[in-house]
């Protein structure tokens, strides 16, 4: 990664970019099913089409609305046991890079998972003394960019990097369906400014390679 001489914050997503703890959620997600009596399961594909989005929104679509507190109240308590005892995969290079780059940078994580996972991340991943600050969607109930801001706000960043998702969205399969025979809808859940310039920046590109032909 090439940094500009001005930057001072890097500013990290955590799910899909420092670990992977798809299948540790699952497996809490499928404990808290059974605990509530529900029949409801969850593989790793389901869960992972909705990495990154809001914890709410997955809830929404996972747990059926008579279950909805009595899952988050069992979500609650098996988080705090269960995600620091199964962890997840850290990505190769994560502890070192995060190490070598606090030399230079204040860092921070973002996320838009509840107010409980950001810290036990941290902890298991050993960052804690790197971290600058952490902030969640479960701490402000805001999106992304908006904890972006609030995180600038604080800690007076004048050009901070974030570094994360780079899609221009994420395609939910279950939500695909065909209307009136005629026609295919698609639902595309768009998540953060940096998949937004990502695609931008590809357009861009795709542009100029006709222009050039």
């Amino acid at each position: 990664m090439t940094i500009d001489t001005q930057t001072d914050a890097l500013i990290f997503d955590m799910d899909g970019t420092l670990w992977d703890a798809v299948d540790t959620y699952a497996a809490i997600w499928n404990m808290a099913f059974k605990e509530i009596g529900s029949t409801t399961r969850i593989g790793r594909s389901e869960l992972l089409a909705y990495m990154g989005t809001r914890i709410d929104k997955i809830l929404a679509h996972f747990v059926p609305e008579p279950y909805t507190q009595a899952f988050i109240e069992a979500i609650n308590r098996l988080e705090v046991s269960e995600l620091p005892r199964l962890g997840g995969t850290l990505y190769p290079g994560v502890t070192e890079g995060i190490a070598a780059l606090a030399r230079h940078y204040k860092l921070f994580i973002l996320s838009n998972c509840d107010e409980r996972e950001l810290p036990i991340f941290v902890r298991y991943a050993g960052l804690t003394s790197y971290i600058t600050d952490i902030l969640s969607y479960g701490d402000t109930r805001l999106q992304k960019a908006e904890n972006m801001q609030l995180l600038s706000q604080r800690h007076n960043l004048r050009h901070p990097i974030y570094v994360g998702d780079t899609h221009g969205g994420t395609v939910d399969a279950s939500f695909t369906t065909v209307m009136n025979k005629t026609m295919l809808k698609i639902v595309v859940w768009y998540d953060n400014e940096s998949g937004f310039t990502h695609q931008l920046a590809r357009l861009i590109r795709l542009v100029a390679s006709h222009l050039e032909a």
